[in-house]
């Protein structure tokens, strides 16, 4: 099932301390931290998985089940240093294998469920129909020593 990340997503990969610095921090007028790193980090991933031919994206800001992990892991890295929180040697680790889990993603060494409803085709597989054929009238022998 793929689905949207929620804020209560993100809490929940947050401990007590984190979670009070998200929540007491000074957003300027107009800005929406949380929604921009999540949108941020989702189109990331949705980049990678995209990447991979073999699969389809569903429509939306959604990610598949299997996916919601490494991408919270990508987002809290984002939001701490946003709040200009050191990050731990296990934040950092967490950062990292998520990375290298969309690397997999999209070599095809993880595979991931495909989306049921409807799939998103703005992607970036283009096809090209050919016009016409002719053949080459000059060629490098034909034109050599000119």
């Amino acid at each position: 099932m793929w689905r949207e990340l929620t804020e209560g997503d993100v809490l929940g990969v947050l401990n007590a301390l984190e979670t009070a610095s998200y929540q007491s921090a000074a957003i300027g007028v107009g800005q929406v931290v949380l929604a921009d790193i999540i949108g941020q980090v989702v189109q990331h991933a949705r980049g990678y998985i995209a990447d991979n031919p073999s699969n389809h994206l569903a429509d939306g800001v959604t990610l598949p089940e299997r996916c919601l992990r490494p991408a919270l892991h990508l987002i809290r890295k984002d939001l701490l240093t946003r709040l200009d929180i050191e990050l731990s040697k296990d934040r950092s680790d967490d950062a990292r294998e998520a990375l290298r889990f969309f690397e997999r993603v999209a070599e095809g060494k993880v595979s991931i469920e495909q989306p049921t409803g409807a799939i998103d085709t703005s992607g970036p597989s283009q096809t090209i129909e050919t016009v016409s054929t002719h053949d080459r009238q000059n060629t490098r022998q034909s034109l050599a020593g000119l």
